[in-house]
């Protein structure tokens, strides 16, 4: 719970690079200071589009209408900021338009040529936009000096998804007084309201990294109001917009030469191979959308950090990256993760159409999947494995009920396609906000499972009402339940809630890794904000019970949390849990406990840097009768910027676990890897990551070429090589025998 306080507070209020932190202030016309208070911004129509190329001296920005009324809101509440910042925005039938003057002495300004979405501790710049104004849903549109371009989703809740993915033009430059950013954002890109005259909510931001992250707003932020896109200023000004009956193509061809070692360990040269896929978007109006897409790939898409998992018994969480699953993601996004598109492989054809209005929003995925994968929860273990051909259904409803409160319901259906095994699930969820300060989260679920007939998992271990986790054929049902208050205010806050899991409950379209759990935990923290040498320190706590569905104690524990904000932009936090208490495999374990802390600085401009320790007595999973022992962790990373458009970075994760006496080992082991990326501008890179887990083995080698004008329109081409090395030295990987090598090529264009 304490990730959730850094989500839900820590990190919305001290970092602000999601979304929902961003609010509102006074209109450049109204020079008095009406602090805290939601701003009006009337802005105009222009004749003649504007040029996005980063030099603010269009004629039309004379037109504009604008603000220069900024506050720091982070470290200091509601202060005059110590560099001045200045806005504009205009519109024309296609596009708005959003011009900054970032003041500052140059040579203190952060920037880089990175990757889309890669800048975050640059400066910059950004808006927010909450266009249905029920503060539920916000999109971050922002830009770094260069114009390199990062945008993120935030449900309204305190999550924010920076794999979201937007098509705008973005231009910056550096001046002589600090820096200029200018946008156009297509309203083709935007979800409003279909309607003739528009009012939007919206907020300016910018991000001033020195010695400390200020973090500058439009106007201010009432500290002691949790919601912080209720907070967001009023658009108005736009009228006779639409997009109704607009086309989007994303055609693509892949190819692809795969290399494997054959039964005389010789490597073998595979067939070089190509395939073509298509997307289709069709836009009904500014608020309803359908897309279909065939024989859809997605190798341009960043692959999963390795996790280590020799001491864990559950199935590895992995985020959704995929462009097209990522769409309407802050719809589907809810506590208990009834829908999980990963479950959706690798799909032949998907179709999915998304409405969202000023009340009632919905979401519909169809798809036909090859591979499909089940994660099969248990009450201490679970199992994952790759099944056959299925059709997916995922429907999801919400209804705005106030500002920042929802009620919603979701069905999920997934059938394997020879017509052997189904499992469904539905269900409702909502979240009330009785004020500025209280606000009630609750969701419950049903599940109906039919087991395949299948050898693909046998298992002797039982659940439930003596079901077997072998795919026999059984049918069974089971339920989940989410329930949470939460009191937040600028100095305190509050959690509470009771959860579980039945022991038939299963999500075959959603990530559910256990199951045959209830669980009551209570969670308090506190913030103080001394703006000194510490800017900030959090505190708090988190306790809670476990249970299984037959009234058998599982766990008790409290973890015990600090978090402290130091100069240079430094964190150090640290987290102490303690576990009286732990049942595993009918073992009894006692007086558990492990205490991690880490450190992330952005020293300078030139570099930044972090690591953490963790040391604890805890329970080794994977004997067959479990027994404590020793476990320690070691982890270090480093950035370094070559130029403004190279950069290196290399990290270092060590595991080990040893008995109490720490005289034999069950396990010990390390992941190190090294990359380096040349940005040579905005669309043009090359990376090459270099990767050795010692725990397979295996050395990695990724060069990778990539031209990437916007998120969908692609070109690249590469090479993923992977080799057996006794240890990480120059002449086992010379000497080592590749395994597999794959080369591929991509090349992908939007047509809108």
């Amino acid at each position: 719970m304490f990730k959730g306080i850094l989500m839900n507070y820590y990190r919305n209020i001290l970092t602000l690079v999601g979304l929902g932190v961003l609010c509102s202030g006074t209109i450049l016309q109204a020079e008095t200071m009406s602090i805290l208070k939601n701003p009006v911004l009337e802005i105009t129509r222009i004749q003649n589009a504007i040029i996005i190329d980063g030099d603010l001296t269009d004629l039309e920005w004379g037109q504009a209408r604008g603000t220069d009324y900024f506050l720091e809101i982070d470290p200091g509440d509601n202060l005059k900021p110590l560099e001045k910042t200045e806005v504009k925005v205009a519109y024309d039938d296609q596009n708005l338009y959003v011009a900054f003057w970032a003041f500052a002495d140059p040579k203190d300004i952060r920037a880089s040529f990175q990757k889309r979405d890669q800048a975050w501790g640059d400066d910059f710049v950004a808006i927010i936009l909450d266009t249905y104004g029920d503060a539920n849903a916000g999109t971050m549109i922002g830009s770094n000096p260069y114009g390199i371009q990062m945008d993120a989703k935030n449900n309204g809740g305190g999550n924010d998804d920076p794999s979201f993915d937007l098509v705008y033009d973005s231009k910056g430059r550096i001046t002589d007084d600090g820096y200029q950013v200018e946008m156009a954002i297509p309203f083709s890109s935007l979800s409003f309201p279909d309607k003739n005259v528009q009012e939007w909510k919206i907020g300016f931001y910018r991000s001033l990294p020195r010695e400390k992250r200020s973090q500058i707003i439009w106007g201010g932020l009432d500290r002691t109001n949790s919601c912080f896109l209720c907070q967001l200023g009023t658009l108005i000004g736009i009228q006779g917009i639409t997009q109704r009956g607009s086309f989007e193509f994303l055609p693509a061809i892949v190819g692809s030469q795969v290399s494997e070692l054959d039964q005389n360990n010789t490597l073998q040269k595979g067939t070089a191979l190509g395939e073509a896929s298509l997307g289709i978007k069709y836009s009904f109006s500014s608020d309803q959308v359908a897309e279909l897409t065939i024989n859809p790939d997605y190798s341009q898409v960043e692959a999963d950090e390795e996790q280590v998992d020799v001491n864990t018994t559950f199935a590895l969480f992995f985020p959704e990256k995929r462009p097209f699953f990522n769409a309407g993601n802050d719809l589907i996004d809810t506590w208990i993760n009834a829908i999980y598109t990963r479950t959706i492989n690798n799909p032949i054809a998907s179709g999915r159409m998304i409405n969202r209005g000023q009340k009632n929003s919905w979401y519909l995925l169809s798809a036909m999947d090859e591979d499909s994968p089940y994660i099969i929860p248990g009450e201490e273990q679970s199992f994952s494995l790759s099944g056959g051909r299925s059709i997916s259904n995922i429907f999801r409803f919400r209804r705005t009920l106030d500002e920042a409160s929802f009620f919603g319901f979701l069905a999920t259906d997934r059938r394997m396609a020879d017509g052997d095994g189904s499992g469904s699930v539905v269900g409702f969820d909502t979240r009330y906000k009785f004020n500025k300060t209280y606000q009630v989260e609750f969701q419950t679920l049903f599940s109906h499972t039919k087991e395949p007939h299948d050898s693909l998992l046998i298992s002797n271990v039982n659940f439930g009402d003596n079901h077997t986790f072998t795919f026999d054929g059984e049918s069974f049902t089971g339920n989940a339940m989410e329930l949470e208050f939460r009191r937040e205010t600028e100095h305190w806050g509050l959690e509470t809630g009771y959860d579980h899991r039945s022991p038939a409950f299963r999500a075959d379209n959603g990530f559910i890794s256990n199951n045959n759990s209830r669980r009551v935990y209570l969670q308090s923290y506190w913030v103080y904000t001394p703006d000194k040498m510490i800017s900030k320190i959090v505190g708090g706590f988190h306790t809670g019970l476990e249970y299984n569905f037959d009234g058998e104690k599982k766990s008790r524990y409290t973890s015990f949390f600090g978090n402290v904000v130091l100069p240079r932009q430094t964190r150090l936090n640290v987290n102490i849990t303690v576990i009286p208490f732990e049942r595993f495999k009918a073992t009894d374990l006692e007086n558990l406990w492990t205490i991690r802390a880490n450190i992330n600085s952005r020293f300078n401009k030139f570099l930044a840097f972090g690591g953490s320790l963790s040391e604890g007595v805890n329970t080794v999973t994977f004997l067959d009768v479990p027994e404590k022992g020793n476990s320690n962790s070691f982890s270090i990373w480093a950035q370094l910027k070559i130029s403004d458009r190279m950069q290196i970075s290399g990290s270092y994760e060590n595991h080990k676990m040893t008995t109490l006496d720490k005289k034999e080992e069950y396990y010990s082991g390390y992941l190190t890897g090294i990359r380096m990326n040349y940005q040579y501008n905005q669309a043009l890179s090359f990376r090459l990551l270099v990767q050795y887990n010692d725990f397979s083995q295996t050395f990695q080698l990724q060069p990778l070429l990539s031209y990437q004008p916007s998120p969908f329109t692609i070109f690249y081409i590469g090479s993923t090589s992977n080799q057996i090395a006794e240890n990480l030295s120059i002449d086992s990987i010379q000497e080592s025998q590749i395994n597999d090598r794959q080369l591929f090529l991509k090349f992908q264009y939007l047509f809108d």
